[in-house]
C-alpha cells in the first residue's frame, strides 16, 4: 500500500512540475514522452518499495546477526565474515553505477518507441492515407530493437555483481 502512495504521490508532483512548465517547453516535448517517463519512473519506484525494501531489511537484519554471533564465538568467523562484507560492498560500488547507466539507456530507447507508437495512434487517420505504416513500423521496431541490444549489457554486470554474495556465502558454509 505503501509503494501505491507514494508512486501515486509522484505521478501527482509530476504532473503539477509540468504543469507549471511554459507552452514552449511542451511544445519541445514528442508526443507520449511525457506519459512514457511518467510511467516508467512511477512503475520502477513503486517495485522498489514493493519488493526490495523488504530484501533489503532482510539482508540488513541477517548481516548484523552474522556478525553479532560471528564476534561472540570465533574471531576467526568474524574476520572471513568482515572480508566478505567488504568485498560485496566493494562489487555493489563498482557496479551499481555501471547498471543505473545501462538501465537508463534501455528506459531511453523504449521513451523513443512509446514517442513512435503515440505518434501513429494519434495520426493514424494519416498513417493509413499516406501507406507509411511500414515507415512507422520500421521506426518502431528500431527502437525495440535498440533497447533489446542496450538492454543485453545488463545480465553479465548482474552476474557480476550477485556473484560475490553467493560466493562468500558458499564460502562460509
Amino acid at each position: 500500500m505503501a509503494s501505491l502512495r507514494i508512486s501515486a504521490a509522484i505521478r501527482l508532483e509530476y504532473m503539477r512540475c509540468l504543469f507549471r512548465q511554459p507552452i514552449s517547453t511542451l511544445d519541445v516535448l514528442p508526443p507520449g514522452q511525457t506519459a512514457a517517463i511518467i510511467t516508467i519512473t512511477a512503475s520502477t519506484l513503486q517495485a522498489g518499495i514493493s519488493e526490495k525494501l523488504s530484501q533489503l531489511l532482510q539482508a540488513i537484519s541477517l548481516v548484523i546477526t552474522a556478525l553479532a554471533i560471528s564476534f561472540t564465538y570465533s574471531w576467526n568467523l568474524a574476520i572471513v565474515t568482515c572480508c566478505g562484507l567488504i568485498l560485496i560492498i566493494i562489487v555493489f560500488g563498482i557496479t551499481i553505477p555501471l547498471v543505473v547507466k545501462s538501465v537508463g539507456k534501455v528506459q531511453h530507447a523504449d521513451i523513443q518507441a512509446s514517442v513512435v507508437a503515440n505518434e501513429t495512434f494519434n495520426a493514424i487517420r494519416m498513417v493509413a492515407a499516406c501507406g507509411a505504416e511500414s515507415k512507422m513500423e520500421k521506426r518502431y521496431e528500431t527502437w525495440v530493437n535498440e533497447a533489446r541490444r542496450r538492454g543485453r549489457t545488463m545480465p553479465p554486470l548482474i552476474a557480476l555483481q550477485q556473484a560475490p554474495g553467493k560466493l562468500c556465502f558458499q564460502m562460509c558454509s
